[in-house]
């Protein structure tokens, strides 16, 4: 199995290396009469910050797993190379970096024309740039940059034996209004090893809503069971949620000095309490 998931791991690191190449070949024609590896560096993260960010959540994900398998006593697996480690060792980028390349770059150089090409290019990025950052800041509008004081109870209950599908849903709902490491940190887990294929795909999508590097785990091995196909159209309007706050023992950890419901905005019934 460690095999399986060390080329899975790689197949992965191919097919963004391929996307970075694909973009270094569209840096190349903005490129600086003079430039050296921390110009395509800095190029790149600052017309790409998306791509970039993705490669260095991707290298802390990764780096994450292997510290947990040498923790255990096991061989690490993946040994990801930082952001710019990666870049600098692809294949393009040693190319461009190369002498020959650098002599070619200046003999072509259109000292004229280059300085609107580049304004014309910078534009374009920074209006996809915008466009991508619009949409994240739409998903995450309504979560709350916090660490709520009841989450290591409400962990502590999702992966509680015998909880029901209803019960881990409700954890999540109420776990996805937030952000904080700690709230990450489950959602990956979930993404890891949840075996019921809903709560999974809601796991893997949330996250990538957010913004954040997701690979979505694939369907596990062996005999599918009845829990790992199980799904729920869990719905909780504003109204339950106030009585099982008030009633269910899990959702009683939290204190309120008022109470208005996420689901404000879809739903007309709202109700407030004072505490």
């Amino acid at each position: 199995m460690p095999g399986v998931t060390k080329r899975k791991y790689v197949g992965e690191t191919m097919r963004i290396n391929k996307k970075i190449t694909q973009i270094l070949r569209r840096l190349s024609e903005v490129l600086p009469y003079d430039y050296n590896a921390d110009t395509l560096v800095n190029l790149f993260k600052e017309l790409y910050p998306h791509e970039w960010c993705e490669l260095n959540q991707r290298y802390q994900h990764y780096k994450k797993k292997d510290e947990f398998l040498r923790k255990i006593g096991k061989n690490v697996r993946y040994k990801p190379d930082p952001p710019r480690k990666h870049f600098l060792n692809l294949p393009k980028v040693k190319h461009m970096l190369s002498k020959g390349m650098v002599i070619k770059h200046k003999a072509n150089f259109d000292s004229v024309g280059y300085q609107e090409k580049f304004n014309s290019f910078k534009v374009k990025r920074l209006n996809a740039i915008k466009s991508r950052n619009d949409k994240i800041a739409k998903e995450n509008e309504l979560i709350q940059n916090v660490e709520p004081l009841y989450i290591d109870a409400f962990i502590a209950a999702y992966h509680q034996r015998g909880i029901s599908l209803e019960g881990k849903l409700e954890i999540f709902n109420e776990l996805q209004k937030y952000k904080s490491n700690k709230v990450l940190e489950f959602f990956y887990k979930l993404n890891d090893s949840e075996r019921n294929n809903q709560i999974r795909n809601m796991g893997f999508r949330h996250l990538q809503r957010m913004g954040n590097y997701m690979k979505l785990r694939k369907k596990f091995k062996g005999k599918e069971k009845s829990y790992m196909t199980e799904t729920s159209q869990f719905f909780m309007t504003p109204l339950d949620l106030l009585n099982r706050i008030e009633g269910n023992k899990l959702q009683n950890q939290k204190i309120y000095d008022v109470f208005v419901s996420h689901s404000y905005i879809v739903a007309p019934e709202k109700v407030d309490f004072q505490k």
